[in-house]
């Protein structure tokens, strides 16, 4: 079986500039997506023998991210998050897996989540929910 870690893998965010500048997002637990499907559009007629589908376009679906929370002033990506959640932008995001040669899946989304949470005996840690807008490029 050919297997590789999640440790070490991660999610880097733009600057914005040009040439773009993807710096890391510290502090990442866990990464879910992306999660995409295509909806399925029914063209079966009165003589089909059976049903039949077309594929609608692909929804590239989200990614969800949690991190331990490093505060408004220790973490400046971090802080990008929240803020362009606040501002509604598309931000261009990779994530980097640990494989050789190394993958890299991109894509712009925007902040739709993002939630503080805090409890006895535990460190405060951040969920965020990024949406993908257009196609996720693999390279």
């Amino acid at each position: 079986m050919a297997a590789i870690k999640s440790q070490g893998c991660g999610i880097f965010i733009s600057d914005g500039a040009s040439p773009e500048v993807y710096t890391e997002i510290p502090d990442v637990m866990s990464i879910t997506g992306p999660d995409g499907s295509a909806s399925e559009i029914d063209v079966t007629c009165l003589d089909s023998t059976a049903k039949e589908w077309l594929m609608g376009l692909p929804d590239e679906g989200t990614i969800g991210l949690d991190l331990v929370w490093g505060g408004e002033t220790n973490n400046t990506n971090q802080v990008a998050l929240r803020t362009a959640r606040a501002n509604q932008t598309i931000t261009n995001f990779q994530m980097k897996l640990t494989d050789s040669p190394q993958s890299t899946y991109s894509f712009a989304a925007y902040v739709t989540g993002w939630s503080l949470s805090l409890g006895v005996d535990d460190a405060v840690k951040c969920t965020v929910t990024l949406r993908i807008t257009g196609a996720v490029s693999a390279a």
